[in-house]
C-alpha cells in the first residue's frame, strides 16, 4: 500500500476491526496487517535505477548493451544539457529552463495566456478573468494584479502574485479580488518553421508573424503553457512532465514509450555493418523520455518540423559547448575544458557501443536518409541526459541529517513544521517518501500501486493515478493535464487505460493492477478477493490531475504550481490552508469536468485531502520554515558539485518592455520582424561552487 494513503487506510482498518470483532469468535482469529505510519525517509544513499528492458524482444540493460563508459556518458549528457547549440537559434539549451536549482528563474516574457484551455475561443487571451465569457474575437483587456499590462515581454512584479486573490484568505468561496488564468511559464524560441539546410551545422528556418507572442507587431519569444519543473531528483520519477506524458519506458526516439508506432533505434551486429531498425523499450527511463521532448518543440527549443535526426546532423561535428566557458574545476567537464574540445561525434564514440553508430550505409528516417549516428541521436541524447540527471540527487538537506540521527540539524520551529507536515498539514499524503513526491521511483518497484482507489472530497469513490492529483489550483477546464491524450488517441492516464483493459482492449503501457492493494476496497470481505474487478466505465479522477512535484529545494524553485501562480511558500500554504481555490461545494466545484469522450461526468475531481486545515499563523510559519530550510540541500543553493555548470547566455525577454520592443536588424536569417534579446550571462561554476561574496541562489520572490 502506498504511503500516501495510509492515514485513511488506518481509519478504514479501524472500521474493519470493529466490524470483525463483532462477528468473529476472537479478534486473534484473523491476522490483520498492521499499516505503516506515514513518515519521511532520508534520500542519502538512494540512486535512480539504471534502465533495463527489451530490444527487438531480447532482454537488455543500460551498461551491458548500450553504454561503454559511464563517466563518458555522463560527460556527454551534461554537455548536451547545457549546450546552447542544441536550440535552432543557437541560443536555447535544455538548461535555459532549468538553470536555477533545476528550474527557470527568469522574470521577463514568461507569461502564457493559458493555451491549454479546453475553450479555444479564450486560450490566446492574456489577463482573462476567472470566468472568461465564451465570446470569439475581441474582449476587454484586463491587467495583471499589480495593474500592469502583462502579456508578452512583461516584467513580473511581487505585486502580481498570487494570481488568484480572495477577500478572505481562509475562505475559498469568498469574493475574488483578482484572478487570471495566465500561466507563468518559460520563454523558448521565436515562431518559425524548419527548412532542411544545405549547410548541416546551422538550422535554416522561415520566421512567420506571431499573432500571440508579439509586441506592436514585432515577434517576441514564445512562452510555455506550464511552469518548468525541477530536473534535480527528476530521474526518480515514474513519469515526467506535469501530465506524465514522458513515459517510464524510453523508446530511443520520442517521449511516448510504447505509444509511438514509428519509434525504433538502428543497430548493427557482428555479422553485418548494415543497420536495421528494432523496437526499444527501456523501463525506469522517464528522464530519457523527457529529455527528447523539448529539443523538437516549436515553443521550447526548435523551429517547427525539425526532427531529432536533423538535430544530430547539426550537432555531431560541432565542438562541445563551443560558445560557452567551462571551469577547469567542473566536476564532470573539467577534463575537456581546455582549448581543444571534442566534437559530439567523438563523445558519442567514447560513451556508446559501436553497434549503435558504426553502420556503413545510411538508414531512412521518415523516408529521408541519415547516417546511423544521426538517426540514433535521440537515443544518445536521452540516455546520456538521464545518466547526467541521475547524478543530480540532492540528499544532503538538513532533513536528511535529522532523519539519520543529527537532531541539531533542524531547530525547534523546523521540527514543529515537520510534525505538522506529517500530521495536521496532510502534506505527506502526497509528498511522501525520501523523494517527497508520490510520483517517484519507490512506486516503480510496486507497479500494482500505479492505480489507486479512494473516496473523493465529494464522498464518492473513484480510481486515479497514484502521484497525480487535482488540488483545485485552477478550474479543470483550463488544463486537463493527465486527463488528456497522446497524439495517437491513447489516454495519458494509467487509470483510463485500465478501463480499456476491463473492456478487453489493448493498451500501450504495461499495467499489473491488484485490487487488493486499493485503499478503498471493492469489497470489505476479508481476505480480499483478487478476482473482483471494477465495473467497466468506472468513475475516475484524472481530469485536471497534475504530477506531484518534489519538495526538495522548494525554497529555490518558485514560482509554484503548474501555472506558476504563487511566488512564495507562504502563499502556497495559504492556498492549502483554505482547501485550495476551487469554487463551489465539495460535490460540485470547478475541479469537476464534463468529459463525454472519456465517459466522465464528474462534478468534482478534487483530492479528499483538500480541506480547510485550520493551521494557525504560527503553524503556517513553522511549515514554511521547515520547507525553506529543512529541505534545501546547501550544495544546490551554492551550486557545488554535482550542481556546478558551464556558462550560459539567457534571453531575459526582449529589449524594451510590454509596450514597445527594439527590433533586430534585418538580415538574411531574419525574415520577419523580431525583437532583440535582452541577455543575461551566467558565469561558469566549478565543483567548489559559488564564491562567498556571491552568496547562494535566491528564492524567486527575492528577485522580482
Amino acid at each position: 500500500m502506498s504511503i500516501c494513503r495510509l492515514v485513511r487506510l488506518t481509519v478504514w482498518l479501524s472500521f474493519v476491526f470493529s466490524t470483525a470483532s463483532a462477528t468473529a469468535a476472537t479478534p486473534g482469529e484473523v491476522d490483520f496487517p498492521v499499516p505503516e505510519v506515514p513518515s519521511l525517509q532520508s534520500l542519502r544513499g538512494m540512486t535512480p535505477p539504471d534502465p533495463s528492458g527489451t530490444e527487438g524482444g531480447r532482454k537488455v540493460d543500460l551498461m551491458t548493451d548500450y553504454v561503454l563508459n559511464r563517466s563518458a556518458a555522463i560527460l556527454l549528457g551534461k554537455a548536451l544539457f547545457w549546450d546552447m547549440e542544441v536550440g535552432s537559434d543557437s541560443t536555447t539549451a535544455c538548461a535555459s529552463c532549468h538553470y536555477h536549482a533545476g528550474v527557470d528563474h527568469r522574470t521577463t516574457n514568461q507569461i502564457n495566456p493559458g493555451q491549454a484551455h479546453t475553450n479555444a475561443n479564450v486560450s490566446s487571451i492574456f489577463n482573462k478573468p476567472f470566468v472568461a465569457s465564451d465570446i470569439p474575437g475581441d474582449v476587454p483587456t484586463y491587467t495583471t494584479r499589480s495593474g500592469g499590462k502583462g502579456g508578452p515581454n512583461y516584467l513580473l512584479k511581487k505585486a502580481d502574485f498570487p494570481t488568484h486573490l480572495l477577500s478572505d484568505p481562509l475562505d475559498r468561496n469568498s469574493p475574488i479580488v483578482y484572478s487570471s488564468d495566465d500561466v507563468i511559464g518559460s520563454q523558448g524560441v521565436f515562431d518559425a518553421n524548419f527548412v532542411k539546410p544545405n549547410q548541416p551545422r546551422f538550422d535554416k528556418c522561415i520566421q512567420q508573424p506571431d499573432g500571440i507572442f508579439q509586441v506592436g507587431g514585432i515577434n517576441v519569444r514564445r512562452s510555455t503553457g506550464r511552469n518548468a519543473p525541477s530536473v534535480i531528483n527528476a530521474a526518480f520519477n515514474v513519469r515526467n512532465f506535469w501530465d506524465g506524458r514522458a513515459n517510464n519506458v524510453f523508446n530511443g526516439f520520442s517521449p511516448f514509450g510504447n505509444r509511438d508506432p514509428d519509434a525504433g533505434i538502428y543497430v548493427t551486429n557482428e555479422r553485418s555493418t548494415t543497420a536495421v531498425k528494432v523496437r526499444l523499450a527501456l523501463n525506469d527511463a522517464s528522464a530519457a523520455s523527457q529529455a527528447v521532448g523539448p529539443p523538437g518543440s516549436a515553443v521550447e527549443m526548435s523551429c517547427g518540423g525539425r526532427t531529432f535526426a536533423d538535430i544530430g546532423r547539426r550537432m555531431l561535428d560541432t565542438l562541445m559547448l563551443k560558445q560557452q566557458r567551462i571551469s577547469s574545476t567542473d566536476s564532470v567537464l573539467g577534463p575537456v575544458s581546455g582549448a581543444r574540445r571534442p566534437t559530439y561525434r567523438e563523445l558519442i564514440k567514447n560513451a556508446f557501443q559501436p553497434r549503435l553508430w558504426n553502420a556503413s550505409q545510411n538508414v531512412l528516417v521518415g523516408g529521408v536518409p541519415y547516417t546511423q549516428m544521426e538517426a540514433n541521436f535521440p537515443l544518445f541524447f536521452g540516455l546520456a541526459i538521464q545518466m547526467y540527471e541521475a547524478t543530480l540527487v540532492s540528499d544532503q538537506a538538513p532533513l536528511d541529517a535529522y532523519l539519520q540521527g543529527d537532531h541539531t540539524a533542524m531547530n525547534d520551529q523546523q521540527v514543529q513544521g515537520m510534525n505538522l507536515f506529517l500530521g495536521k498539514g496532510k502534506c505527506v499524503n502526497c509528498h511522501g517518501g525520501a523523494e517527497l513526491t508520490n510520483a517517484a521511483s519507490r512506486l516503480q518497484f510496486h507497479p500494482r500501486e500505479r492505480i489507486e482507489r479512494m473516496v473523493m472530497a465529494d464522498n464518492l469513490t473513484t480510481l486515479y493515478d497514484n502521484g497525480f492529483y487535482n488540488t483545485g489550483v485552477r478550474p479543470t477546464s483550463e488544463d486537463l493535464a493527465l486527463g488528456g491524450a497522446d497524439g495517437w488517441g491513447n489516454p495519458l492516464s494509467f487509470t483510463r487505460q485500465y478501463n480499456t483493459v476491463l473492456q478487453g482492449g489493448k493498451i500501450p503501457d504495461p499495467l499489473d493492477v491488484d485490487v487488493c492493494t486499493f485503499e478503498a476496497p471493492l469489497s470489505t470481505a476479508i481476505p480480499c478477493d483478487a478476482t473482483q474487478l471494477p465495473n467497466v466505465n468506472f468513475r475516475d479522477a484524472v481530469d485536471g490531475a497534475f504530477k506531484t512535484p518534489t519538495l526538495r529545494n522548494i525554497a529555490l524553485t518558485g514560482p509554484y504550481f503548474h501555472n506558476g501562480s504563487r511566488s512564495t511558500l507562504k502563499q502556497v500554504m495559504e492556498f492549502y490552508n483554505r482547501g485550495g481555490d476551487r469554487r463551489g461545494e465539495d460535490a460540485s466545484n470547478t475541479s469537476g469536468f464534463e468529459h463525454p469522450a472519456a465517459n466522465q461526468h464528474n462534478g468534482s475531481n478534487l483530492d479528499p485531502d483538500m480541506i480547510n486545515l485550520n493551521l494557525t499563523p504560527d503553524e503556517l510559519e513553522a511549515v514554511v520554515k521547515f520547507m525553506e530550510v529543512g529541505l534545501t540541500d546547501p550544495r544546490v543553493a551554492w551550486e557545488r558539485a554535482p550542481f556546478d555548470h558551464p556558462s550560459l547566455v539567457l534571453p531575459q525577454g526582449q529589449v524594451g518592455d510590454e509596450n514597445t520592443v527594439t527590433q533586430k536588424p534585418v538580415s538574411a536569417k531574419i525574415t520577419t520582424r523580431q525583437a532583440l534579446d535582452a541577455n543575461i550571462q551566467l558565469k561558469p561554476i566549478g565543483a567548489e561552487g559559488r564564491r562567498p561574496e556571491e552568496g547562494p541562489l535566491q528564492p524567486f520572490n527575492n528577485d522580482i
